[in-house]
């Protein structure tokens, strides 16, 4: 008993000290040390110097030269790049009624791009194209959140020629006619407009027999579809040479399967997220059954697929209202519940809204008016002033256009045998297993939809201790995977921003 008493209190101290070497505190410091070195600043993007001898670079292009080192609150050299207007039909026309699209236009580093260029085209409709420029992949970044511009290491102009577009007329930097916008009736008359516009760019920068690949987002599914079949209806690789497009979170689809009916399935897999009740998910669940969503979605992911299926209300059962199957807006709303700042673009978003200098998709306060100001429109050549919105017009009628999964959009996989869709998890406005029902209710070469499911192999951006250590890689492996739907892991909407 007493050599039991000697030993307790000896244990206990033994367990102070054992406990005291448990600080927290100094268990993160220990464990920061063994974390692989990283760079002190990000690696700069690969330098592209505007000089004589630049491929692209000639009496007709020298107009729209930007100074690299003069782009307003950008303090580094953006390297060679060219912006400006150039009009839908005749070279000719260039008084202030014309219609004309805005251009910013980066050539690439990568010597093996030198016969190619990627179209990059945002939504809406009616959203400019340099909220990708300034969000998502162009060399320069400025995110929600951040003082200034930085250098983007992961920029796609390091790999390939790239021009971000504003279109249709009238939308950001672009310029339209008095009453030009109410003109546009459906995505044909955007495809011709732009086909104009693109012939003439083609021959200001002496691009004629260039690779061409379209990428964008969102409503950019609509858009890209009709523009690159328009293209290739038109049988001139001069000028319209379509090799290939991605296209990321697509509206591609009813709204009916892109949103609604994936909506409570969505619900109960991300609800460690919204954390919403559990009457109310018994409820969403209860009208997605009876709405026929459920039904609807069974079949819909069913791979290879039995056969066509019809909208989702045909398997609707017992006396169900168009409203009671608004499940999705139900869902948004009881979310801003529970979050405030809840944003269907990116839902693991919280409050507070950061301060963004495009206003858009982060909702904070704070000045939002970069390319408003007059010493920026002076810098990419925009002549005359106009008043720029990141979203604009989006009453151009082009809801008479059939979703181009309905239209257009197979005809292009069967013609380029080259077509990415990527959709990210995180998206509530298009759901992933929407866009895939979408798809899978389509038929090319042959076949509906695919031959097993398209998700066996989630993309993740691979682990990278460093910069260098990602440039370095890409010397190293042989191939790039090749997979026709892409399931991007932690993306939202605008899919680089928010990964």
């Amino acid at each position: 008993m007493h050599l039991t008493a000697f030993l307790l209190p000896a244990l206990l101290g033994a367990c102070s000290v054992a406990l005291a070497a448990e600080n927290p505190h100094r268990r993160a410091a220990t464990l920061k040390s063994r974390a692989p070195k990283r760079a002190s600043k990000p690696a700069a993007p690969v330098k592209r110097v505007l000089s004589a001898k630049s491929q692209f670079l000639n009496s007709n292009s020298r107009k729209f030269v930007v100074d690299g080192t003069g782009v307003p609150e950008v303090n580094f050299d953006l390297g060679e790049s060219y912006a400006g207007r150039l009009p839908i039909t005749s070279p000719n026309v260039t008084n202030a009624t014309a219609n004309e699209l805005f251009f910013w236009f980066f050539p690439s580093a990568n010597e093996r791009a030198s016969n190619e260029i990627v179209i990059w085209l945002n939504g809406g409709p009616g959203c400019s194209s340099m909220d990708g420029l300034f969000q998502e992949n162009g060399p320069f970044q400025w995110q929600s959140g951040t003082f200034e511009p930085q250098p983007n290491p992961f920029a796609w102009t390091n790999l390939t020629n790239m021009v971000w577009i504003d279109q249709p007329i009238g939308t950001g930097l672009s310029l339209a006619a008095p009453g030009a916008p109410a003109q546009i009736k459906d995505e044909t008359d955007v495809a011709r407009d732009f086909a104009g516009f693109w012939k003439n760019f083609i021959n200001t920068f002496e691009m004629q027999g260039f690779d061409v690949y379209f990428t964008g987002e969102s409503y950019a599914g609509q858009y890209i579809p009709y523009i690159s079949s328009h293209f290739l209806d038109l049988n001139d690789t001069t000028y319209y040479n379509v090799k290939g497009i991605q296209i990321n979170d697509p509206s591609i689809g009813s709204f009916l399967v892109s949103g609604e009916a994936p909506a409570a399935a969505y619900l109960n897999h991300y609800n460690n997220v919204l954390n919403l009740n559990d009457s109310f998910i018994a409820a969403i669940n209860e009208r997605a059954e009876a709405c026929g969503y459920n039904t609807f979605m069974d079949l819909a992911l069913t791979f290879p697929p039995t056969g066509k299926f019809p909208a989702p209300t045909s398997f609707a059962t017992g006396n169900i209202t168009l409203n009671d199957c608004d499940v999705l807006d139900d869902i948004y709303l009881a979310a801003l519940y529970i979050n405030p700042c809840f944003n269907f673009y990116h839902i693991t978003d919280y409050c507070p809204f950061l301060w963004d200098e495009l206003g858009f998709p982060s909702l904070g306060d704070g000045p939002n008016n970069y390319f408003n100001r007059t010493d920026v429109q002076k810098t990419l050549n925009v002549h005359p002033h106009v008043d720029y919105a990141i979203c604009g017009d989006d009453t151009l009628g082009l809801e008479h256009s059939l979703p181009s999964s309905f239209t257009v959009l197979a005809g292009v996989i069967e013609r380029t045998n080259n077509v990415l869709v990527g959709n990210g998890n995180l998206d509530f406005l298009i759901l992933t297993n929407g866009t895939l029902a979408s798809l899978n209710n389509m038929t090319w070469n042959g076949a509906q939809g695919f031959s097993s499911s398209p998700f066996t192999d989630k993309f993740f951006v691979p682990y990278n201790p460093t910069i260098g250590a990602a440039i370095n890689e890409t010397f190293f492996q042989s191939e790039i995977p090749t997979v026709s739907v892409g399931l991007v892991a932690g993306g939202g909407y605008f899919g680089t921003t928010h990964t």
